[in-house]
């Protein structure tokens, strides 16, 4: 992966959301805090030691600008991977214990790189609180765990947060599972209808893809690389 056309340090923002008011997400019962601070107590099952590798390609084939903001960062892998190849990323995960596990992997990591990491605890459906205009957002596992209106108001805040001619890259599920606690898909006529001109959004490319995890075969996914057009 190319290393993006910004290149300053990761700034501290102060993020004025709280985790504990108003995040939803409704697939995963009453408390998702409580679900995926479970989860987190061990190594979860879709961490698989660096990026998923179709995500990776993506990223290749379409190079992020930083800086580049990593949704539902989960202990950092990806993270750190982009920050390894010269880019400074921000993580933003509502789990405090994978953020925690996420500080601990880049204190270990050589100073110039660590420096161009930071990880923080808040909500991930509302990347705008974070102040910053990212060039880019890397999603890899987050909207399919929102409900579609959930997926509604979180694109819609999604556009503030990116800058113009900045990229959102995704990649999801594209298969439902019928059983509770699961994520649902993200089909490519969604991807359409949600990223495109009417909403300032092109959408540059959309593949087929699979998810790695360590507890089972890979699972049909879907990924994506879309731009923001300029207001």
């Amino acid at each position: 992966m190319a290393r993006g056309a910004c290149g300053s340090r990761v700034k501290r923002t102060n993020i004025q959301h709280d985790t504990a008011k108003g995040f939803s997400l409704g697939r995963f019962g009453d408390d998702p805090h409580a679900f995926f601070g479970h989860v987190y107590s061990d190594v979860a099952p879709w961490e698989v030691g660096g990026a998923q590798p179709d995500m990776a390609r993506m990223l290749e084939d379409y190079p992020p600008a930083d800086p580049v903001l990593d949704l539902g960062s989960a202990t950092g892998d990806l993270a750190i991977a982009l920050a390894l190849q010269g880019h400074n990323v921000v993580g933003l995960e509502f789990v405090q214990s994978a953020v925690d596990r996420a500080r601990e992997k880049a204190a270990a990591l050589a100073p110039e790189v660590s420096a161009r990491l930071r990880f923080e605890v808040g909500d991930a459906t509302m990347p705008s609180a974070l102040g910053v205009r990212f060039g880019s957002v890397l999603d890899s596992g987050f909207i399919h765990l929102l409900d579609p209106d959930e997926t509604d108001r979180f694109v819609a805040d999604l556009r503030d947060a990116v800058a113009p001619g900045g990229r959102y890259y995704l990649h999801e599920f594209a298969i439902e599972f019928p059983i509770d606690n699961v994520p649902r898909a993200i089909t490519g006529d969604e991807i359409h209808s949600r990223f495109n001109a009417d909403t300032g959004w092109r959408v540059v490319e959309v593949r087929p893809a699979v998810f790695h995890n360590r507890v089972a075969q890979p699972t049909p996914a879907i990924v994506a690389c879309i731009e923001r057009l300029a207001d």
